[in-house]
């Protein structure tokens, strides 16, 4: 009678710990990627108005960029057996008697991954402690009852590197379109902005006191130029007004603008409060006449142009109107 042949049993396969510098780049490839985009989106949200649409939708991307990380780090070790990194430079987590990763569940690799902080202090030592543990564990290994060996019994996935590009290229791009989104919604109108308040600092006062001076010996020509410099709205007060200079008595009225201030500046339209000094009235009869108005300028086809003007302080009476 023949006996039966008694299958072989295989023994677990031990494996030599992980070197330092191939769990130092685990440890960047699982983290690097997505500490960018936080730290992209985190500086976007900061610049962006709080509460916004652009904040939020930097704040959704960086709580998702958060998630992924840590499903990375947590959940696909308990699932395939390794994170991203680990899986590209081929170590794993595992339990020492057991020697499994996938045996290493999502609530050790949660505790495993906040004993971290025990690394970190004092001085990063908990990090470089594998450099002297003889199982190359660091002091999370230590607390969480893991270690980190090389893997001797199976493969990582064939597309683990084009994975691992792509973790790494998506990363850039996010950080560069939240680059892009802050030069966009926030610099580059401040920018805008900025050339606003000096392009009416230096044209608004003459523009004004243009629209505001007349001669009678030319008359229709100065009313001509004044809504000239006046935009299709306030020409429709603009009109009335110089139809009613027109029909009583009129006399030389000349401005000039002795102090301004750009109140509010934005792309393509400003506001400035202006202090007027002048004369009005025939020559040898000529009163000092003085306002401060405030006006509105718009910018069209990239000419400013009076959008709304308003009396703060109306001029003084010249000695003919009294």
């Amino acid at each position: 009678m023949t006996e039966p042949v008694a299958e072989p049993v295989t023994e677990p396969v031990a494996t030599e710990p992980a070197t330092w510098r191939t769990r130092a780049r685990a440890f960047a490839i699982d983290l690097v990627p997505g500490a960018t985009v936080i730290a992209a989106m985190g500086m976007a949200a900061l610049c962006f108005p709080f509460g916004g649409a652009w904040w939020w939708l930097a704040t959704l991307i960086g709580a998702l960029a958060f998630l992924a990380t840590e499903a990375n780090r947590l959940l696909l070790p308990v699932i395939t057996g390794w994170s991203l990194g680990r899986a590209a430079t081929g170590i794993e987590v595992v339990r020492p008697g057991d020697g499994s990763a996938t045996s290493v569940g999502a609530v050790r690799l949660l505790l495993r991954e906040v004993a971290h902080l025990l690394d970190s202090v004092p001085i990063l030592l908990g990090w470089l402690w594998p450099l002297r543990d003889r199982r190359g564990r660091t002091f999370a290994d230590m607390v969480s009852g893991t270690e980190v060996r090389a893997v001797s019994r199976r493969h990582a996935p064939n597309n683990i590197r084009s994975l691992t590009v792509g973790a790494f290229v998506g990363a850039a791009v996010l950080t560069l379109l939240a680059a892009t989104a802050v030069y966009t919604v926030v610099y580059e109108r401040d920018h805008k902005s900025d050339l606003t308040r000096s392009e009416i600092s230096r044209q608004g006062p003459k523009i004004v006191a243009d629209m505001l001076s007349y001669d009678p010996q030319s008359l229709q020509e100065d009313f001509d130029r004044a809504q000239s410099l006046a935009t299709e709205k306030y020409r429709q007060q603009l009109i009335p007004q110089q139809d009613a200079i027109r029909d009583a008595k009129p006399v030389p009225n000349f401005y000039r603008v002795t102090d301004a201030a750009v109140l509010d500046a934005a792309p393509h339209r400003a506001s400035m409060l202006l202090f007027l000094q002048g004369q009005r009235g025939e020559a040898g009869k000529e009163r000092l006449i003085s306002a401060s108005v405030r006006v509105a300028f718009l910018q069209s086809a990239g000419r400013w142009q009076v959008d709304d003007l308003a009396v703060v302080s109306k001029p003084l009476p010249a000695e003919g109107d009294r």
